[in-house]
């Protein structure tokens, strides 16, 4: 029956170690001539193999069969933690860099080849409307946000569903004046009334 188990030691020079064995909760010895792969034993390799009884009477692995490496579960525990982007410009994977105008990110590039990985839109309908995201009026807005909705749950909810679906609605309002228009007033006239 096969077992699996963990390399728990591997001594190269006299071609012998140890598997940590995840049924029994034990080491069990094991030798060069019975690995079967191409590959040299390594501490942290997963393997799979069966167990026989030694001369000594004490368990012993044979037919040893390579899961997965201990470099292959490194590179895989890198992976996962890693949270850079692979560039579609140049392939390489990157940390991408940030590019702001006037305070307010813009895009993010590739630092090799400069490619863009990311454009940042103003998400906000006061922004799209008002052409500027430090205008007076949309960072009157923004301290509304931050000092009353921010503060209790149902402004939290309010402000996470705006955030949800207002870039589309930025992105379709901004430069159209004559949507705009309308709204710019209302925005104002709500302004006008936080301001008192």
């Amino acid at each position: 029956m096969q077992k699996k188990g963990t390399i728990k030691f591997y001594n190269s020079e006299k071609g012998f170690g140890f598997i940590f064995c995840e049924d029994n909760k034990e080491d069990v010895y094991f030798h060069i001539n019975d690995w079967k792969n191409g590959s040299v034993p390594n501490g942290n390799d997963d393997v799979e193999f069966e167990l026989s009884t030694s001369q000594n009477g004490k368990s012993k692995a044979i037919n040893i069969s390579l899961l997965k490496s201990a470099n292959d579960k490194r590179q895989e525990s890198y992976s996962r933690n890693d949270d850079r982007v692979i560039c579609h410009g140049c392939g390489k994977r990157i940390v991408p860099r940030i590019i702001t105008f006037k305070g307010s990110p813009t895009k993010s590039i590739c630092p090799y080849c400069a490619a863009e990985i990311k454009k940042f839109s103003a998400c906000f309908i006061a922004t799209a409307v008002y052409e500027d995201y430090n205008h007076p009026q949309v960072m009157k807005l923004r301290e509304f946000r931050d000092n009353h909705l921010l503060t209790n749950k149902l402004g939290i909810k309010f402000v996470n569903v705006y955030y949800k679906y207002s870039p589309k609605f930025a992105d379709y309002v901004k430069g159209k004046k004559i949507l705009a228009y309308p709204i710019k007033k209302l925005l104002d006239g709500f302004i006008y009334i936080i301001k008192k």
